[in-house]
């Protein structure tokens, strides 16, 4: 970690280490700071995913919000992030009812998802995996 890391995350570690929806994005364990930064890019340009999940993934009727709550279809993993990037939410509902994929998983090429995927990773820490049934 470079000392500006250690200065980008002074703030949240004086405020008790909470996150908040707004929070500066960083480094996943399998990405760069770099990575991340195109991934924010993306996820607003090219990629058009702020149209469905919000501006800084806070969701929209049209699409989950990525930054809290609980997972429905995975533990938020980033592996598990770049497939569902790759291949969007199938199983998903739309408002009507019917099974609704993501739009234009197409547009982007394997790294540009794996970017895309460590901005939402970054993004995403307070959501956590759904919680195992009970036996």
């Amino acid at each position: 970690m470079t000392r500006y890391s250690v200065l980008l995350l002074l703030p949240a570690l004086v405020a008790g280490c909470q996150t908040t929806r707004t929070a500066a994005a960083g480094p996943t364990p399998q990405a760069t700071e770099q990575d991340v930064a195109a991934g924010r890019e993306l996820y607003h340009g090219l990629g058009a995913c702020a149209g469905c999940h919000g501006e800084n993934g806070v969701g929209t009727p049209d699409g989950p919000e990525l930054v809290g709550g609980v997972w429905e279809q995975g533990d938020g993993s980033m592996e598990w992030l770049v497939h569902m990037t790759r291949h969007g939410g199938l199983g998903v509902r739309s408002r009507s009812g019917d099974p609704q994929a993501m739009r234009g998983p197409t547009v982007l090429d394997s790294a540009q998802v794996r970017q895309v995927a460590a901005y939402v990773w970054s993004i995403s820490r307070d959501r956590r995996a759904p919680a195992a049934p009970d036996s």
